[in-house]
């Protein structure tokens, strides 16, 4: 079951996506989900080959409220958390977050 949908619209964002990913990957588990919606960007951004990655691909772009709904549509996670393409996000980042929804429910 996910327990985390880490949902990140991007628009032209591939050089800050490049790094976040760097960041997150080593720390998904089978609890935790990321869903990209890259936002119509000029170049295709093409994430790191991991089961728990999902993308979505605007033609054009729709502004950032529309990629997060539709991350929102794509989310299976109990639970919803939003990061910016150009977030850095710190080595324990989604161990916290896990810990914070096991305690506080």
């Amino acid at each position: 079951m996910i327990k985390l949908s880490i949902v990140i619209p991007a628009f032209n964002a591939e050089p800050y996506l490049d790094e976040l990913m760097e960041r997150l990957v080593p720390q998904l588990t089978d609890e935790v989900e990321v869903v990209i919606v890259d936002d119509g960007s000029r170049f295709a951004y093409k994430p790191p080959e991991h089961p728990a990655i999902r993308l979505e691909r605007f033609d054009k772009n729709k502004g950032l409220s529309a990629a997060r709904n539709r991350g929102l549509e794509m989310a299976q996670g109990e639970y919803i958390h939003f990061i910016d393409a150009d977030d850095m996000v710190p080595e324990n980042y989604v161990q916290y977050m896990i810990k914070k929804i096991d305690d506080e429910q």
